[in-house]
């Protein structure tokens, strides 16, 4: 069964301009399509020190993968654009999760502009995204983006069938601490996986297309979660302990 995508393009402003509109992966160059901070304020993040930043807030929650992001594209302006950034989220509102730091590259202020890779947050729950401006391409007082795009699926941890699955499930190493590699004996038709800490609340999911997939336990707090791999037919779980500083 084909997934299906969400696509959120997360603008300030919605109005679309001139040449690059008629192709999705190029941004134009106007200002007003862009958000641009010039004046610091405190984070959401009080891990953070008071800076330019911006949080999306997607109402929900969402497991997210692979992003794209379109730096300030402005001719003469570029230097506005964002070049070391943090990237952090939250499942709840409450507790922030650092994603890791990033450098985006300087916009080329043309419409044939079509942006970077950002990075893959790898199916993390999250319901806010907040990123923090560590550095410019040489504007000292202002700091911007054109666009930043993730695709998202709907988070659910519900009507997981009882039924244990027959098959192999391993993590390899377990305890881990930046990464465990889980091992599928047999990848079956629509099947996903949940990782859940220990009160029960949904940290990660995504669909599993690889007998061997990468799980990276780097951001997460010391303590046991459940991996289970499910589809409509049933599950299996295993534990997965996580010991990080």
């Amino acid at each position: 069964m084909k997934k299906n995508i969400l696509f959120f393009t997360l603008l300030v402003f919605s109005t679309m301009s001139a040449f690059g509109q008629a192709y999705p992966d190029r941004h134009n160059t106007s200002y007003t399509d862009a958000w641009a901070s010039c004046e610091e304020a405190e984070s959401p993040n009080i891990k953070r020190d008071p800076g330019h930043w911006i949080m999306y807030d997607f109402g929900d929650q969402y497991s997210l993968h692979e992003s794209t992001i379109w730096n300030f594209n402005v001719p003469d302006s570029t230097s506005r654009g964002i070049n070391d950034i943090a990237i952090d989220y939250t499942i709840d509102g409450e507790e922030w999760i650092e994603l890791g730091e990033y450098t985006v590259s300087e916009a080329p202020g043309s419409a044939f502009y079509q942006g970077d890779i950002g990075p893959d947050f790898e199916g993390v729950v999250a319901k806010q995204i907040l990123i923090s401006v560590l550095s410019t391409h040489g504007d000292a007082t202002c700091a911007g983006l054109s666009e930043f795009r993730v695709n998202a699926t709907v988070a659910t941890s519900t009507n997981i069938t009882n039924k244990e699955l027959k098959i192999d499930l391993a993590a390899n190493p377990n305890p881990a601490s930046e990464y465990t590699m889980i091992e599928i004996g047999e990848v079956l038709a629509d099947l996903k996986y949940s990782l859940i800490d220990i009160s029960g609340k949904l940290i990660r999911q995504g669909s599993v297309t690889d007998s061997n997939f990468r799980l990276n336990t780097s951001t997460l707090s010391s303590g046991a979660y459940t991996l289970t791999v499910h589809n409509q037919e049933g599950n299996k779980s295993i534990l997965i302990s996580v010991i990080n500083n």
